[in-house]
């Protein structure tokens, strides 16, 4: 299997954020147990991947996620939206990461297709056909959307679980 030095870039970038990421929610978890003086929680749950899941992440996340709901809003609701839209920017990276370019040249066709059949298309004409991004340029978009999608999310969550149990 033979890879660009793009796709060797964009995967160094994908595992160098993802490895930061698990040692700062490491040393988050374990000093939010140090500052609540449940060291033994730590010692004991962190050794196992249900340990990070139920007690970490869900525990941590489950009132910064409460922060919007349909009874009204908490004190971590501007911390809730920006989770929420973290993740969907960081999802919009995996799209164009992953897709490769006829898959991006379809979709505008089609777009150009079902715009050309609707009354707006008297209104708004293309000078030049509209193609798809090349994979370079798809592939930085896709990185670019990860990376700060990625950045937004763990920071709100970060502040948020931080401030839900000492603010």
């Amino acid at each position: 299997c033979d890879i660009s030095a793009w796709d060797a870039f964009y995967l160094a970038m994908f595992w160098m954020l993802n490895t930061i990421g698990w040692l700062t929610f490491y040393w988050h978890w374990k000093h939010l147990t140090l500052w609540s003086g449940n060291v033994a929680q730590f010692n004991e749950n962190s050794t196992y991947l249900m340990g990070w899941f139920r007690d970490y992440l869900w525990l941590n996340s489950s009132q910064l996620i409460n922060g919007y709901n349909p009874y009204g809003m908490n004190n971590l609701a501007v911390w809730a939206w920006m989770f929420l839209l973290g993740h969907l920017v960081w999802a919009t990276g995996f799209m164009f990461l992953i897709s490769w370019r006829g898959y991006w040249q379809e979709l505008i066709e089609t777009l150009v297709w079902a715009h050309e059949r609707t009354p707006l298309a008297n209104l708004v004409r293309w000078k030049d056909k509209p193609v798809a991004l090349s994979i370079v340029q798809a592939r930085v978009v896709g990185l670019a959307h990860f990376t700060v999608g990625y950045i937004v999310t763990y920071a709100a969550f970060l502040i948020a679980s931080t401030s839900s149990r000492f603010g």
